[in-house]
């Protein structure tokens, strides 16, 4: 079975019964992230679109919203796909960090990120893109700080300049929606 078909799989089992915040199936999420990654003309880009980077895309989020634990995806897959969603874990948790506040958390995730591979980089930037999408069903506190936080990660995430700009254009967007 080809890397990018089993990805799909493995993601569709390990979200098959989540839902997002405004009754979405939660496997449409990643759908759209994969296919932002596979659509991405990297004559222009410093990564290299390959299946190994769109099977992370499709995974970017299971370490995260699942009870899977690393290394179970370099295991199941190679450790370049493995080591991609790592990157793109949450390491300032709520759990992991409980005396820091939320803002204090975030930079440090922001930072984290800044650091991460370009393909890392690339799939945060359209995971960010994707969310802003469809974040307005949380409410206006909530997307008004979402906001702030996307801004702060696209001024760090250099990776594809274009998904920077639109991170700005879509929190500029959404700022307008719920004020």
């Amino acid at each position: 079975m080809d890397l990018v078909r089993k990805a799909a799989r493995a993601a569709c089992m390990l979200h098959c019964d989540q839902t997002r915040a405004g009754g979405e199936p939660y496997i449409n999420h990643p759908i759209r992230v994969a296919n932002m990654v596979l659509l991405l003309d990297d004559e222009f880009l410093p990564v290299s679109v390959n299946d190994g980077l769109i099977a992370a895309a499709w995974l970017h989020d299971v370490y995260e919203d699942t009870d899977l634990m690393p290394p179970a995806i370099s295991n199941a897959f190679d450790e370049t796909i493995g080591g991609y969603v790592e990157e793109l874990t949450n390491h300032f948790t709520k759990k992991a960090y409980p005396t820091m506040n939320r803002k204090k958390r975030k930079k440090a995730e922001v930072n984290r990120l800044a650091e991460v591979s370009r393909e890392a980089q690339t799939i945060k930037l359209c995971d960010r893109i994707d969310n802003l999408r469809t974040i307005g069903d949380k409410g206006r506190k909530f997307s008004l700080l979402y906001c702030d936080e996307s801004e702060a990660l696209a001024e760090v995430l250099t990776a594809v300049p274009a998904f920077q700009v639109e991170i700005f254009r879509l929190a500029g967007q959404l700022r307008k929606q719920v004020s």
